[in-house]
């Protein structure tokens, strides 16, 4: 009852909050892993969509026939940006909300197929992104584009060890991508400056005092209108015609 009031409390806070983004729960990854005793394996999650700045991910070892008391996307639900995760309660109850069973593994992150295979046929962990040395029954992280190599590429492998030298083990991975809505339509920082260079070629803006405020506007106006796979499509009499309108 006390988690209950506690989430009846915030949730009209995080209704009212501003979002630059969103849980892409439809490009989430939910899967029930088995891994042989003294075994290692490596699994790839679902391609992080265009403009991922942030993942959630939750690793729970079950026992046999246990099952998860609630899913990582039902949890999120509720925390409309990754910045609530880690807010003080919100965090707690986020990292609480999970049952384990008594087995154990080691985990790492890796970037590429390569370095993941080595992990597999080797267990070399130098290439990761993220490992996780100690061996551990639940998990859960979340990591960004900033703080993190991992998230350089679309997608990301998840190595397991198992700890158990008799019995084979059980792993929930579920993973949970933040999508940035400006990011998401492709348009990147060098991306949108290629966009105001081009701009401040044109006759109008050489002419303008403010030159560098009326590109950024129309940027923003572009932006807006194409996301930039639609914009590379265009002809150039197309593009020149979006620049004048």
């Amino acid at each position: 009852m006390k988690i209950n009031f506690f989430w009846l409390l915030i949730f009209p806070l995080f209704v009212l909050a501003q979002s630059d983004g969103y849980w892409d729960k439809a490009r989430s990854t939910s899967r029930l892993i088995t891994v042989s005793a003294r075994d290692r394996i490596v699994v790839p999650i679902e391609e992080l969509p265009t403009g991922t700045t942030e993942i959630v991910f939750r690793i729970t070892l079950l026992d046999e026939n246990q099952k998860l008391s609630s899913s990582l996307v039902s949890l999120l639900k509720a925390i409309p940006d990754p910045t609530g995760i880690s807010a003080g309660s919100a965090g707690a109850v986020f990292l609480l909300s999970k049952i384990s069973g008594d087995d154990q593994c080691r985990y790492g992150l890796f970037s590429s197929s390569e370095a993941a295979l080595a992990y597999q046929k080797e267990g070399t962990t130098e290439p990761a992104c993220f490992y996780q040395s100690e061996s551990i029954n639940k998990d859960a992280r979340r990591l960004s584009l900033e703080s993190s190599a991992c998230l350089k590429n679309k997608v990301i492998w998840f190595g397991f060890e198992s700890k158990n030298w008799i019995m084979k083990q059980r792993i929930a991975l579920e993973v949970v991508p933040w999508v940035d809505y400006k990011l998401s339509r492709g348009w990147t920082p060098d991306k949108r400056k290629s966009v105001i260079d081009i701009c401040k070629t044109t006759d109008l803006s050489q002419k303008l005092p403010d030159a560098d405020d009326y590109c950024v506007c129309v940027s923003n106006k572009i932006q807006k209108q194409y996301k930039y796979s639609e914009y590379q499509k265009l002809l150039a009499a197309e593009k020149t015609k979006a620049f004048r309108d």
